[in-house]
């Protein structure tokens, strides 16, 4: 496993480090689509692509061999539910400490 890889670091960051949730925050901010949605779908769309980025990085990890794979359909349920959550909730922590002060 190239542990030392940067493109792992970048994955590693996306999954456990709650990178998904600062670019799908940063994306929310910068990206014309998505900053001009109603204030209620802004947020469904914030939750839906910070969970998307963090559970894409987690099965590209596998897939190069980076990650050990779950095995059956609850493993990867258990781990891709696990990335998702990191990144939501770190998501809606830089909202609250962004807009919310």
């Amino acid at each position: 496993m190239p542990e030392n890889s940067q493109l792992f670091e970048v994955l590693k960051w996306f999954v456990a480090g709650g990178g998904a949730g600062i670019v799908g925050y940063w994306l929310m901010e910068n990206v014309p689509q998505l900053k001009g949605l109603a204030a209620e779908y802004k947020r469904y769309a914030s939750v839906a692509l910070s969970a998307v980025l963090a559970m894409v990085a987690y099965s590209a990890a596998v897939a190069l061999g980076y990650q050990a794979n779950p095995g059956d359909l609850q493993g990867w349920m258990e781990v891709l539910f696990a990335a998702a959550s990191v990144a939501v909730g770190l998501s809606q922590v830089i909202h609250g400490r962004r807009k919310l002060r």
